[in-house]
């Protein structure tokens, strides 16, 4: 009996959710297309495969992905793949004073992380063979392991 009871909570639980997702799905392909019925059914379609697909994913990134894109679905999924993708690259490369700083700066979002990284390094290489001096000196001084605004205070003149 408490088995059914049960049961019969948790399929009106994922009824409702369905039903929610329909009107989500429904109101954003509509606010997309007010006038284009085709492009409106294949959004629905688009967003209901987006959907089932995210079942699959669970946790802090999709949480992420989730509060930045709402009930745009295919937009969730998207995100999803690409923070993944970024943290497995992150995972693959050294760990380092900009990979520490960048994963300071940008908690949970994986590819501003790989993107910070990324600038810095290059920006450092770039500083590294072109430049030298006081102004250099000065300007690491002044921005520590931020490379990317070393160069740019160096190429400001210090300023």
């Amino acid at each position: 009996m408490l088995r059914n009871v049960y049961a019969t909570l948790c399929l009106m639980a994922l009824s409702s959710m369905a039903w929610s997702d329909e009107q989500a799905i429904a109101n954003h392909c509509r606010d997309e297309w007010p006038s284009d019925r085709d492009m409106y059914n294949h959004c629905v379609t688009e967003q209901r495969s987006a959907v089932r697909s995210l079942s699959k994913y669970s946790g802090p990134i999709r949480t992420h992905c989730e509060s930045e894109w709402g009930t745009n679905y295919e937009m969730v999924l998207h995100c999803i793949k690409e923070q993944q993708s970024s943290k497995s690259a992150i995972a693959r490369a050294s760990k380092d004073e900009i990979a520490t700083r960048c994963a300071r700066e940008w908690p949970n979002e994986f590819d501003m992380q790989e993107h910070c990284a990324k600038e810095r390094r290059t920006a450092k290489d770039n500083i590294e063979r072109n430049y030298s001096g006081t102004l250099r000196r000065s300007c690491e001084r002044q921005w520590g392991t931020e490379y990317d605004m070393v160069e740019h205070c160096i190429e400001e003149g210090g300023n």
